[in-house]
């Protein structure tokens, strides 16, 4: 029962995986827009024709393709300089952490060495 389970979440992860590639998303950026463009112009319609407009007014609408550039390169720019920043603050987290695990390791020697102290 555990096997047939796994095949099957397994299955449903690769065939999500392949589909994406296949329809682009994990292409270049004009393969990404061109996706987003298809999906905006399929759903849109769907949307504003099978739910409620009292629904419809309530919810945002779906983002345009340029509101959605815009969005991306903005949280893009944003994780390359969180990314630039983390990798020049590097050598201090390192340094810090050798520094702690040092100070564990003195205490932890000194608790022992006076364990070793009260036995004899």
């Amino acid at each position: 029962m555990g096997l047939l389970r796994f095949a099957i979440k397994s299955s449903i992860a690769g065939g999500a995986i392949y589909y994406t590639v296949q329809e682009g998303l994990w292409g270049t950026p004009e393969e990404s827009a061109k996706l987003y463009n298809k999906l905006y112009n399929n759903i849109s319609p769907l949307v504003r024709q099978n739910v409620p407009k009292e629904v419809v007014e309530e919810i945002h609408r779906i983002p345009n393709p340029s509101d959605f550039k815009r969005c991306v390169v903005y949280h893009w720019n944003n994780g390359v300089t969180t990314s630039i920043k983390f990798l020049s603050e590097l050598p201090e987290h390192v340094s810090n952490g050798i520094d702690k695990i040092q100070k564990e390791i003195e205490k932890s020697n000194l608790s022992s060495g006076e364990a070793t102290k009260s036995k004899e």
